[in-house]
This record gives structure tokens, sequence and C-alpha cells, in this order.
């Protein structure tokens, strides 16, 4: 599975249901179908997605959006935003107040991490092998002081209201 079908996979799943519960839903009923090494490759694009939203301006972002810090809601954040598309997570990683017309409270995609785990297990009985992860690693950029949010990102502040 390359890039463009995983991107085409994570908008097919946004074209049934715009929750992420249907979309993972969705997403793992499809893949199941799929040779292990390919759920394998959708992981991968999907850590790799996640990875490049490792940054400290969409940490904010989603502070925002959750009112408060913590790499939970993060989580749960950068995979809902990778499962706004290819279009809108570009955008984001461009300007993440592009995320304005789409943002909403509380926004959490956080089933989606669990997609490829499940598919791979349906597909093939065994558990989905995992690279270790850096526990200490640091987000991409400088961290923004949370009084300083509303005026970086001035479109989400006013759609969170």
């Amino acid at each position: 599975m390359d890039e463009d079908a995983f991107w085409e996979l994570i908008d097919r799943a946004r074209d049934d249901s715009a929750d992420a519960e249907g979309q993972a839903r969705w997403l793992i009923q499809h893949l199941s179908d799929y040779r292990g090494s390919d759920i394998q490759r959708f992981n991968e694009h999907f850590q790799q997605a996640m990875l490049r939203a490792y940054r400290w301006d969409l940490w904010g972002v989603s502070s925002m959006v959750h009112g408060h810090e913590d790499q939970t809601g993060f989580v749960g954040f950068r995979a809902w935003l990778v499962s706004c598309g290819r279009e809108a997570y570009a955008a984001a990683l461009e300007d993440p107040d592009s995320l304005a017309p789409i943002i909403e409270p509380k926004v959490d995609g956080t089933a989606l991490t669990y997609v490829a785990r499940d598919a791979y297990e349906a597909s093939t009985g065994s558990e989905l092998p995992t690279a270790t992860l850096d526990l200490f690693a640091e987000p991409a950029g400088k961290p923004i002081q949370p009084s300083d949010l509303p005026t970086r990102f001035p479109k989400i502040a006013a759609a969170l209201r």
C-alpha cells in the first residue's frame, strides 16, 4: 500500500462516516480483507502522518480545542487531523489556523489509532508488529505560551467561541 492508497482509504472512511468511531469501524472492516503486509504499510503511513503533526503549534491548537494540554488529547487531535483527509492535513501543516472552518470543540480521533492493530489481528490472527517509539522525543518547533494562542490562531479562537 502506497501513500496515495492510504489517503484514499481515509477519504472513503470519511465519506462513510462523519465521526472517528464510524471511520474506524469502516477502516477495520475494509482493511481486514487486506494482506498483513498492506495493513502494516497502512499503519506506517498513519504513524508517519502522526509524527509529521507532532509539532508545538498543533499542540497549541489541540490545547485550545480541549481546554488543556496533555499527551492523550494531542494524540486524539492528531488522529482526528489525519481523518480530515490529505488536503486538510497538508493545509494544517502549512497553517494550523486553516482548520478553523472544520474545527469543533473536543475533536477526538483516538479510535483511529487502533485501526491497524484491530484490522491486522482480524486479518492474520496475530498481533501487529510495531516499531519502538522514542518516548523522550520533543514536538517540532517551539512551545507557544497558552496566552499567545488566540493571537497566533485567531480564526480557530473565533471558531471555538
